[in-house]
């Protein structure tokens, strides 16, 4: 049974229509790129290497791009029916959800629905797909951090000069759900630096011996 699409999530729209609108020659280029890469390195490898052979289009278009064949590749590759039914459910929501960049004449569904096929069958891009999925199969997924350092002047009296002060940090970290970028904030003295510093060291340090276990064993690290 094809899987039902019927709605296109509006962080993938601007993928679309990228595909949908570059030239013939472009995607030929960036499909051979795909198809000769290699799969570690994750989404930005990839970018890096097709951006090589395209330097007509820019980062973020190639990322807007993958970003949105990887989440497509996780809906239509899995599933037991075939490939070709489940493009045609997303062109049919393209047709119907009344956005101009994604408008689809008859000829053009065609054309389009050739270029997904090429894409969703190039086995390296299916399994970047997956190694990401595993990458961030989780409810909340880090996007950036930052921290920001305050000195709080101490009053003995309001009406004369600080006594001395105290430094504080705050940590905002940014991170994605349900499709959304979110903030959280937390304050830190330096022994809570401190800690950080060493969980994060530690880390380093596993993942460091994970990657030799790797090597030992003759599996690439696909991170």
């Amino acid at each position: 049974m094809a899987v039902a699409i019927t709605t296109i999530p509006l962080p993938y729209r601007p993928g679309f229509a990228l595909i949908k609108q570059m030239p013939q020659s472009d995607f030929d280029s960036i499909a051979t790129a795909l198809e000769k890469a290699q799969i570690s390195g994750g989404l930005k490898g990839l970018a890096s290497t097709v951006l090589q052979q395209v330097p007509t289009l820019k980062r973020d278009e190639v990322e807007s791009i993958l970003r949105t064949v990887f989440s497509l590749s996780a809906l239509v590759t899995d599933e037991e029916s075939p490939l070709s039914e489940n493009i045609s459910s997303l062109t049919t929501a393209m047709q119907t959800a009344n956005i101009p960049d994604l408008a689809l004449s008859n000829q053009q569904r065609a054309e389009f629905e050739k270029r997904l096929a090429r894409l969703l069958q190039i086995k390296n891009l299916t399994l970047a797909s997956k190694v990401r999925r595993l990458e961030t199969d989780f409810p909340k997924t880090f996007h950036d951090a930052l921290v920001v350092t305050d000195m709080r002047p101490v009053f003995d009296r309001p009406e004369e000069r600080p006594v001395g002060a105290a430094i504080t940090h705050t940590l905002e970290i940014t991170y994605h759900e349900d499709g959304e970028h979110k903030d959280f904030y937390v304050v830190l003295d330096a022994e809570d630096i401190e800690t950080l510093k060493k969980v994060l060291q530690r880390a380093e340090a596993k993942a460091s011996s994970l990657k030799a276990f790797l090597k030992s064993a003759n599996l690439p690290d696909l991170s």
